[in-house]
C-alpha cells in the first residue's frame, strides 16, 4: 500500500515533537506546503521520479514543445498518427542534421517522423525530422511535478497517497524537515539540523548533473 500524506506528516511531527492537533511551532498546513515544494525539488534533480508517457500533438515544422505542465523531455518513443503509427523515432544530434542536410528545417512536412534532436540547455523543447505536419502525433516521455495536495489534506489523518513512489519517502521527509528547522534557524542547533536533513536528501538524490544525464535523451550528456 502506498505511503500516505498523513503518515509522512506524522513522522515529521514526531521528529519535530509537535503534539498539538494542528501544530504549534510547525503547523500541519506548513508541513504540507513544504511537502508540495519537495516534489518540485525531487523532480528537478531526478526527472524520472515522476515520468509521464503520453501522446503529443505536433506543431507544424521542426520545433516541438512538451506539454505546459511538463518539466523536461525524457524521450520520444514512436509515431502515433495514420500510416506512420508505430514507427520508432530515433535520437540524432542536431549538429549531424545541420552538417548533412543544411535545409532540413525547410523540407516537406510529413506525419512520419524519423528522428528527434534534444538540447539539454532547452529541456522543454525538441526538434523533429522530417518536419512535422500539424496532424503528426508522437508518443513521448516527459517529467512532471506532481499536482500539489490540497490544504484539506493537511492532517496526520489524511489517507491521500503521496505523489511519488515509496522509495522517495525518506527524501521527502528530509526535505520537509530541512524547511521546518530552517524556520527556526536563529538557533545554532536548528540551523545544524536543517543542514543535516538537506545534505541527507541531496546525498540520496545524487548530484543533479548525474541525475539529468541518466534521464537524458542524449544518452548521458551533461547538462
Amino acid at each position: 500500500m502506498a505511503a500516505t500524506v498523513g503518515q509522512l506528516l506524522t513522522r515529521a511531527r514526531t521528529i519535530l515533537q509537535e503534539i498539538t492537533q494542528d501544530g504549534t511551532r510547525w503547523t500541519n498546513t506548513e508541513l504540507l506546503d513544504w511537502l508540495n515544494e519537495a516534489y518540485a525539488v525531487v523532480v528537478d534533480v531526478r526527472p524520472s521520479a515522476n515520468a509521464v508517457t503520453a501522446e503529443l500533438a505536433c506543431a507544424a515544422g521542426t520545433r516541438q514543445g512538451v506539454p505546459a505542465d511538463a518539466e523536461r523531455l525524457i524521450d520520444v518513443i514512436c509515431n502515433r498518427a495514420g500510416s506512420a503509427a508505430g514507427l520508432a523515432v530515433i535520437r540524432i544530434a542536431r549538429e549531424t542534421l545541420d552538417a548533412t542536410r543544411r535545409r532540413w528545417h525547410g523540407e516537406a512536412q510529413t506525419e512520419a517522423i524519423e528522428h528527434f534532436a534534444f538540447d539539454e540547455l532547452d529541456p522543454r523543447s525538441f526538434f523533429v525530422y522530417p518536419p512535422a505536419k500539424a496532424t503528426a502525433r508522437l508518443e513521448v516521455v516527459y517529467s512532471k511535478v506532481p499536482a500539489p495536495h490540497l490544504s484539506s489534506e493537511a492532517s496526520p489523518a489524511s489517507i491521500e497517497s503521496l505523489r511519488l513512489p515509496d522509495s522517495y519517502v525518506p527524501i521527502l521527509l528530509d526535505l520537509v524537515l530541512a524547511r521546518a528547522f530552517s524556520k527556526d534557524a536563529e538557533t545554532a542547533a536548528n540551523l545544524s539540523r536543517a543542514a543535516l536533513h538537506s545534505q541527507s536528501a541531496q546525498a540520496a538524490l545524487g548530484l543533479k548533473i548525474q541525475a539529468d544525464g541518466a534521464s537524458s535523451p542524449n544518452g548521458g550528456a551533461p547538462a
